[in-house]
């Protein structure tokens, strides 16, 4: 076969009415005798996530990028199965684009910026979450947040109507640091 026999278009195709969403299918689609036609029998191509990895302010060996200590994953509303990375140090939470954790799928009960923080301390290895005083509440595993509150695998934060599971990369059996001697 020849490449005047069977070309690939890839096009993306946003997701209808989901505001800003960074998951795209993207079609499949091959060229036979001059006509594009839907390739059936090849598998869809789609992209995960659109988002490149934050640039670090700081200069280091990793390339310049932020280093991910763990992820948020959409479990309920919009945005569902959708992720975002946790990196070291204050993350807040809103809808707006420059929060370092920007939950931007359409939910308007998230407050634009700091709806709540999670945090993570590479010293001591541990994550956290506390409210960022907004007026909606910021649950964890079904309970309110009014001090900050230790995070551990599996928990379930409730923010605006998005549910988040919390899934830590970095701990006690994992750094950055120890990782890269």
């Amino acid at each position: 076969m020849n490449d005047d026999n069977k070309t690939r278009i890839l096009r993306p195709q946003p997701p209808a009415g989901r505001g800003n969403d960074e998951t795209h299918n993207i079609k499949s689609s091959g060229s036979h005798a001059g006509h594009d036609v839907e390739a059936e029998d090849e598998p869809r191509t789609r992209v995960i996530s659109s988002r490149s990895p934050k640039r670090s302010e700081e200069t280091s060996d990793d390339g310049g990028y932020e280093l991910a200590a763990g992820w948020l994953v959409v479990i309920e509303g919009p945005g569902r199965g959708c992720t975002r990375e946790i990196y070291y140090g204050m993350n807040s939470i809103g809808r707006g684009s420059e929060e370092r954790i920007a939950l931007d799928f359409g939910d308007t009960t998230i407050s634009r910026e700091a709806h709540a923080y999670l945090v993570f301390d590479e010293k001591q290895s541990d994550f956290y979450l506390q409210h960022g005083g907004k007026s909606n509440l910021v649950r964890l595993n079904g309970a309110p947040v009014l001090a900050p509150q230790p995070l551990k695998n599996g928990d379930t934060i409730e923010i605006g109507d998005t549910k988040l599971r919390f899934v830590p990369l970095c701990g006690d059996d994992f750094t950055w640091e120890a990782a890269n001697p």
